[in-house]
């Protein structure tokens, strides 16, 4: 009994000796009636300067409405787009994208005049719903977004417009919203992925090798499954948001689950799934597809410039924990780009527009990002993080600078990835250690393979 206690209290010294952790979950928004600027948990930045009396009124009166909100569920809806916002109570915003349907701007269910057609001023739903979807799809801004009557921005109008292009399911993912299509929910395959790496991370597991028998066709049966502990929290995760929001955030000091940046290597493996089913589709199959090659590109291409954007103008400043796993993030998207530097032949009866073409091509993800773009992509956003947040990388980038050395990279790439390595090398030199690939807290999702070399 003496030793068990002993243990007990040992263990307790330990954890009060961490870091205190405070929550990230956070859907307040911070209004500053001085300057008129909203500030909503995404970190965008709005003004109501512009906005006539009564729609200003109504604005500010539902940014101090104090509420915390959560996306349940989305699903496509005849000429638009419904959107379940949890409260206290449940509201669905419709929101119409094309410029068509009955609503001239997003409507909510609390609301009583929610079918009336016509302007609306716009409800705390309706404007959290629309930052939720805006922070997915742009960088954040420099200065401030200013809003129209209708409660989107007067740069980027509807925002629902630009849905089709990111593609309904990758907004999904990015919100970790599960689409409702009338059947029983089933769990999305990124969300199985991190409920598993959640789970072998704790366990001190590689998540390839962990629990195989984990897949997430248990949804639907009872959550308890009795001897069996991590199965439990497992379908936990699946079916709870808010459970699955709190292991993210207690977790975020681990770089590949950070609640932050998560998201954009979700979005990252959707990218590269579709540029890896594009390659292998059919001439008449790849006609079909929307996610082809330049869809692969501009994502991660928009991924980059966003989080230079956090990086810059966040106004919710980034801690180290979050600079570490934005740094991670890059390295993680370069390192799976240069994985797929072989090109991809592939016969084209038809090009993307469906017109008739003979011509044969190659693909490749890497000469689209890397050789024939004018930017350094990946490596300006390393840039901008202090080096502290990036010399526990330096095992990856040397390999990635290995990888590409013998390859028609251009030279102006190479001499800046080869600047970064030595800067970071001279830091290392200096604190007499090197990071080795054992010292970081990480998961095996990184797949770290050598990647082929381009002939």
């Amino acid at each position: 009994m003496s030793t068990s206690r002993g243990s007990q209290s040992r263990r307790r010294e330990e954890d009060s000796a961490e870091t205190p952790y405070e929550s990230d979950i956070d859907t307040s928004i911070d209004f500053d009636e001085m300057t008129g600027i909203a500030t909503f948990p995404s970190g965008m930045r709005y003004s109501v300067d512009g906005l006539d009396t009564g729609t200003r009124d109504a604005v500010i009166k539902a940014l101090n409405t104090s509420s915390k909100l959560a996306l349940r569920g989305c699903s496509p809806r005849g000429q638009g787009y419904v959107f379940l916002i949890s409260e206290t109570i449940e509201y669905h915003v419709r929101a119409p994208y094309g410029g068509s349907g009955p609503y001239d701007g997003p409507s909510c269910s609390c609301r009583q005049d929610e079918r009336t057609v016509g302007l609306q001023h716009p409800c705390r739903h309706t404007l959290w719903l629309c930052d939720q979807i805006l922070s997915q799809l742009v960088p954040l801004p420099k200065n401030p977004h200013t809003w129209r009557l209708d409660g989107y921005t007067t740069k980027h109008g509807n925002v629902c417009d630009f849905i089709p292009d990111f593609h309904f399911d990758v907004l999904a993912d990015s919100l970790r919203c599960d689409i409702m299509a009338g059947e029983p929910l089933k769990p999305r395959p990124r969300r199985i992925q991190t409920a598993r790496e959640i789970l072998a991370t704790l366990s001190g597991n590689s998540v390839d090798k962990y629990r195989p028998d984990l897949t997430g066709e248990t949804v639907g049966k009872r959550v308890l499954k009795e001897g069996d502990l991590e199965e439990t929290i497992f379908r936990m995760l699946l079916e709870n948001d808010l459970l699955l929001e709190y292991f993210l955030d207690s977790m975020r000091n681990h770089e590949s689950l950070n609640p932050r940046f998560r998201r954009f290597r979700d979005r990252a493996d959707a990218a590269l799934e579709a540029f890896d089913d594009y390659a292998k589709a059919s001439d008449l199959e790849r006609v079909e597809l929307s996610k082809n090659l330049q869809w692969c590109c501009k994502t991660f291409k928009d991924i980059s410039e966003q989080i230079k954007s956090m990086i810059l103008y966040s106004e919710r400043e980034l801690d180290d924990f979050d600079r570490r796993a934005a740094a991670s993030t890059l390295v993680y998207i370069l390192n799976q780009v240069i994985g797929r530097n072989k090109d991809k032949d592939v016969r084209q009866n038809r090009d993307d527009s469906g017109n008739h073409s003979n011509n044969a091509r190659k693909i490749s993800l890497f000469n689209e990002l890397i050789v024939e773009s004018r930017h350094n992509f990946v490596l300006d956003v390393l840039d901008v993080l202090q080096p502290e947040y990036i010399d526990h990388l330096l095992p990856d980038l040397s390999r990635i600078e290995q990888a590409i050395a013998h390859t028609n990279v251009p030279g102006s790439y190479l001499a800046k990835l080869g600047g970064i390595i030595s800067h970071l090398r001279g830091r290392v030199s200096s604190s007499g250690s090197e990071p080795t690939d054992n010292s970081r807290k990480r998961t095996s999702q990184d797949n770290d393979r050598s990647p082929k070399r381009v002939k």
